[in-house]
């Protein structure tokens, strides 16, 4: 007996934690968590950075001796009446140096970390595109759903409308028009309902794309962060922050360097080359040290046509900030905006609710007593409808106004969301890379791992 009830308390817990999870609900931050960790977009740009950091390594490496080992084998045959055959062989390590370029290299390097810095300002505004894609997939994903329940729900009022128009007139209460006009409001419901199921299927699938999983008994979405509490402080925070105005000015630092390292080409560069050598000749062995110094003087015109071309990027660069800095602008004072007439729009539309309903009750109740028509009680009962679903629209476009403006003002990735998770480090591999390790640093594996994805 004992068994049994412990068998029977086991299969209990088990089938309880079964439920328990099927109704466990995913949250805005758990979607945000997977978007990060998987969308292929930012993981994309991550590895396109990965792939500037060794700019630096590049141009640190031009700075540092370059070491070559050549060898050769020649084989002679004299006159065929003498059939005499020499064999000689020959090898020699070669160095060079640049020991001095008029500061190109060095310029180089400082350009190398102004790219890597506005790939990395990139980089934020790739993930503030990302969590803002996912917040509204989530959001939407939300609003359809209250869309398709309550098209269900006026579905069924306007099937139980149908049937008691159809009873009354059974009676003689109502003529056959009302009953007509019962009829096509029901069946205007049900394709009202057919299309609020295919815009939350397209919700679905767009949460799918973008979070990477299909949504889940979605919970109620938490309170928005803080917000600025002003138009001014928001314009302040995003001329200040924003990844796309950074990125600029990273550019144009890396154009005014682009620019003196045209300049400096024109001046003198010394250059060191050494060969240790060995050969079975006569010579037997041979070394050599050579210091060449060079200054251009006619080449053609390609020198100062780079310097004007430095110049021209440079122009294009500060008027990329330039725009850079108005549509940022321009962006947060419409964030700002649409978020003061999302929230005028709640507050308006609730009072419709309000007076929709009290006008809905009032008019099946006159109906009830014959002062009302049926077509009274089907526009009210429209009313209703529109009114609760533009209260939900508008709490969306609120919601997702509010993620606007953080957007707009730089704030929104994922430390500064705080969601959970440790957030991607681009020091990381730069500083595994800047000095120009001889390592590979694992990159034979990542080339053998992406050769068995596409096998």
């Amino acid at each position: 007996m004992k068994r049994k009830f412990w068998q029977r308390l086991a299969s209990t817990s088990a089938v309880l934690a079964l439920v328990g999870n099927l109704a466990q609900a995913d949250s805005l931050a758990d979607a945000l968590r997977l978007a990060y960790e998987t969308n292929p977009s930012l993981s994309a740009t991550r590895a396109a950075l990965r792939a500037v950091d060794e700019n630096v390594a590049l141009a640190r490496a031009a700075m540092r001796p370059q070491f070559s080992l050549s060898g050769t084998a020649n084989f002679a045959q004299s006159p065929a009446f003498d059939s005499t055959v020499t064999d000689t062989y020959s090898a020699a390590l070669n160095a060079s140096l640049t020991l001095y370029d008029g500061g190109q290299s060095r310029i180089a390097i400082e350009a190398a970390k102004q790219a890597v810095l506005a790939n990395r300002a990139g980089l934020r505004s790739t993930e503030q595109q990302i969590m803002l894609a996912a917040i509204i997939a989530y959001v939407d994903v939300q609003r359809d759903a209250a869309a398709v329940q309550l098209a269900r729900n006026n579905l069924r009022l306007l099937e139980e409308q149908v049937q008691a128009t159809r009873d009354r007139f059974n009676v003689g209460a109502v003529t056959r028009t009302d009953v007509s006009l019962a009829e096509a409001r029901a069946a205007g419901a049900q394709a009202n309902l057919a299309a609020a199921q295919g815009m939350l299927a397209a919700s679905n699938e767009n949460y799918r794309a973008v979070i990477g999983v299909a949504p889940n008994n979605l919970a109620p979405r938490p309170p928005l962060p803080p917000l600025p509490a002003s138009l001014e402080a928001a314009e302040a925070a995003a001329q200040a922050n924003h990844p796309s105005i950074l990125a600029a000015l990273y550019g144009e630092r890396a154009a005014v360097l682009d620019m003196q390292r045209a300049r400096a080409a024109r001046g003198v560069s010394v250059d060191a080359r050494a060969s240790v050598g060995v050969s079975t000749g006569s010579s037997g062995s041979s070394n050599s040290v050579t210091i060449t110094g060079a200054i251009p003087l006619y080449t053609g015109g390609s020198l100062v046509a780079l310097v004007r071309q430095a110049g021209s990027v440079l122009e294009r660069r500060m008027a990329e900030t330039q725009d850079a800095r108005r549509s940022v602008s321009q962006n947060t004072a419409v964030a700002w905006a649409n978020l003061r007439v999302a929230r005028a729009a709640i507050e308006a539309n609730r009072l419709q609710v309000a007076a929709a309903q009290l006008a809905y009750e009032g008019t099946v109740e006159e109906a009830r007593l014959g002062a009302r028509t049926t077509l009274d009680v089907l526009n009210a009962e429209q009313e209703k409808l529109n009114a609760q679903n533009s209260l939900n629209s508008a709490q969306r476009d609120a919601y997702v106004a509010g993620y606007n403006l953080l957007a707009s003002i730089g704030a929104l990735t994922a430390d500064q969301l705080n969601i959970g998770i440790t957030p991607y480090d681009p020091e990381q591999h730069y500083n595994q890379v800047r000095n120009a390790p001889a390592t590979d640093l694992g990159a034979s594996r990542t080339v053998d791992a992406i050769a068995d994805r596409w096998r």
